[in-house]
């Protein structure tokens, strides 16, 4: 092609609109990529964080969404604390009238911005436009981030990653004083959207170490000493707070047989260590060629160096290292290492090193991470054909391309899973996985829609994997008093209402649903009486 041509493409859009094009083009694919997610239910944790949730009913409870859980609204205890999420949840409730168009919309468009995101970043950094336009692409249309995305309840991963990335490019390139104080609220709102945000400081020094000449002068990463200060801060706070989910009430499932297990995990830092180096191969596996993907993973708890996985995620990391220090050393490949850093600051809160976790792999996990490997894959990749032939080059865009189209059709296919609980919990079945949950919701839906004898069925399998939910015994209870025979189920009823207060002493719905089966089967006015005062004493104490 002639540089007459060239330039005759080049002035065929005005410069305002050559500016905002791969913009427009990130969003709209993005959003063609998701368009099936609107016919799909709510699932799994959308029960409790947006049908039960009271606290969206209204705008008199903003007050109770700052100060509570993301299930105080159902009355629930635990949860967690992540009151950005809840207060755009409660927008969207009411933009449409609690129907699940605004929740996807909300999901849907913080992904999109996310994806302009990822671009504006690559090009602050200074890394070849083109490559940066197709490893966003990459990112924006890659299947793993459908949990993140097409999951209504997963606003905070979105959302938290949405002010991080904000911030980040705020700060780039220069990190002065000013920009650092003006990217403080940024900050704020990312550690209210999600806890991960508290790894925002190494972000900010995995730049820096980009950026700057005298990236191996510690001196140069003082300037982030204001965040570490709001980060430990907040670590302190959250991990000491009463009435959220969090290492401090972890203790609580360690104590059940069927958590054995992942009481060992949290106690014994060598495990893992073990199994932290375990989940990168099957990570590296899902970010080339995503298929399998289903919420409710279990994953094994590796207790030597000497199983496959775990040499598999060292030899990962040594080689990252390694890169690390001979891009320093040669001052060359700087972009790859500065994924690599990235990877590691952002995936650093759900590793399980510092802070045991209660699950050990999440496909969320990588929504953040992936962004510098991909933006660093990219940059690299023209690096390295830059004194090649033009038709070397051409080559890469053409198979980034194929596999943006692979990744396209893979996300629309992966949202089919997801729009109803039949076709969502059976695929997490088919891989094999046995979770409570699971079986609970699938069982709820059976009996919403007078599937009694199915959702008996999944309700009996919940509790044969784990006894341990109020709620389970309580959607039982209910199940069997929805029976057009109750009369011959209200002995069972009342058995599993009392199991779910053996299991939660706080929870009230069981000892109104008590009440009502003493008042209108067994018309033994003073029993009902005595349940519903103690709802009522209960429901009020959780106001």
């Amino acid at each position: 092609m002639s540089a007459l041509t060239e330039a005759h493409l080049h002035d065929f859009l005005p410069a305002p609109v050559r500016a905002i094009a791969p913009y427009w083009v990130l969003a709209l694919i993005v959003f063609a990529a998701y368009g099936n997610i609107y016919d799909n239910a709510f699932l799994f944790d959308d029960d409790l964080i947006i049908t039960l949730n009271t606290y969206l009913r209204g705008w008199s409870h903003i007050g109770d969404i700052l100060t509570g859980s993301t299930i105080s609204g159902a009355h629930i205890a635990g949860g967690f604390y992540r009151p950005m999420q809840i207060l755009l949840c409660l927008l969207a409730f009411h933009a449409g009238d609690g129907s699940s168009f605004w929740f996807h919309t909300l999901n849907l468009a913080l992904h999109a911005a996310n994806t302009c995101f990822v671009y504006r970043l690559g090009t602050k950094l200074g890394f070849d436009a083109r490559g940066v336009f197709l490893a966003a692409l990459v990112w924006g249309l890659h299947p793993l981030h459908t949990e993140a995305v097409t999951y209504m309840s997963a606003t905070a991963d979105p959302l938290f990653a949405f002010f991080c990335l904000w911030a980040i490019i705020v700060l780039l390139p220069d990190f002065t004083p000013r920009k650092i104080l003006i990217t403080f609220p940024l900050f704020l709102l990312g550690l209210l959207s999600k806890e991960t945000a508290v790894m925002f400081p190494l972000l900010v020094m995995a730049c820096l170490f980009y950026t700057s000449p005298q990236r191996l002068d510690f001196r140069l990463y003082r300037r982030t000493i204001p965040f570490w200060i709001v980060a430990l801060a907040y670590v302190f706070w959250r991990t000491h707070a009463a009435g959220f989910d969090g290492p401090q009430t972890y203790a609580h499932y360690y104590a059940l047989p069927q958590f054995s297990d992942l009481k060992m995990y949290a106690e014994h830092p060598i495990d893992r260590v073990y199994t932290f180096f375990a989940t990168l191969p099957f990570y590296l596996k899902l970010l080339i060629w995503p298929t399998g993907l289903h919420m409710e993973r279990s994953f094994t708890i590796y207790r030597s160096f000497l199983s496959i996985p775990v040499a598999a995620g060292l030899t990962m990391v040594v080689f990252a290292l390694a890169h690390c220090v001979h891009s320093c050393r040669a001052n060359a490949w700087i972009e790859m290492s500065w994924g690599f850093l990235w990877f590691a600051a952002a995936h650093a809160p759900d590793t399980g090193l510092l802070v045991p976790m209660n699950s050990l792999f999440l496909e969320h996990w990588m929504y953040l991470p992936t962004v510098g490997l991909l933006l660093g894959l990219a940059q690299t990749v023209v690096g390295l054909t830059h004194n090649h032939a033009r038709a070397f080059l051409l080559a890469s865009g053409a198979a980034t391309i194929g596999w943006a189209i692979c990744f396209f059709c893979m996300t629309y296919d992966q949202n089919k899973l997801w729009h109803d609980p039949v076709v969502f919990y059976n695929n997490i079945f088919a891989y094999g996985e046995n979770s409570a949950r699971a079986h609970n919701n699938l069982a709820l839906y059976y009996s919403d829609h007078g599937q009694y004898t199915k959702a008996i069925e999944q309700f009996d399998l919940a509790i044969k994997v784990s006894d341990t939910y109020a709620e389970t015994r309580y959607n039982l209870a209910l199940t069997y008093l929805r029976n057009a025979e109750q009369e011959n189920y209200v002995a069972k009823a009342i058995q599993n209402l009392q199991r779910s207060l053996e299991l939660e002493p706080g929870f009230y719905r069981s000892y109104q649903a008590l009440g009502n089966v003493y008042d209108l089967l067994l018309h033994d006015k003073d029993k009902a009486a005595s349940y519903r005062a103690k709802a009522e004493a209960l429901f009020n104490r959780r106001q």
